[in-house]
């Protein structure tokens, strides 16, 4: 058994790159927030890897999310009377979703990188929405 374990350790060494440069370590920024009748949500993510989720539900619903890093992806879903929504991403890949159900939904992304995604949804009696995406 020890030595099979040598073997397998053997051939974890070998693929692994040695001397690869200086790879650094990557960081990572996932939050999952579930706000029901709650405040304002404001988030403001700085790692490499940026990732949030924000569930909603309540009379009146407000979120902010802030993302610059390499990698940046969000989500937000509301469901409220009154729905707002705020995606601001800085990097090289960026998608955002927002989705919103109420009397009236607002909701603006800003994405400035070399991959821009996004995309609203928005099922109310008001809507209003903009988009604006820019590469470097």
């Amino acid at each position: 058994m020890k030595r099979h374990l040598n073997y397998v350790g053997a051939v974890v060494l070998a693929l692994c790159p040695v001397g690869a440069g200086s790879a650094g370590a990557q960081t990572a920024d996932i939050r999952t927030i579930v706000s029901v009748g709650g405040p304002p949500v404001v988030l403001n993510q700085n790692s490499q890897l940026n990732m949030a989720g924000v569930f909603m539900i309540g009379g009146s619903t407000s979120a902010t999310v802030t993302q610059n890093g390499t990698s940046n992806a969000t989500g937000v879903l509301q469901f409220g009377g009154t729905n707002s929504a705020s995606v601001g991403q800085t990097g090289a890949i960026n998608l955002a979703f927002v989705g919103q159900a109420g009397q009236s939904a607002s909701s603006a992304i800003s994405q400035l990188g070399t991959i821009n995604a996004g995309t609203v949804a928005q099922f109310g009696t008001v809507n209003n929405s903009t988009i604006l995406q820019t590469g470097p």
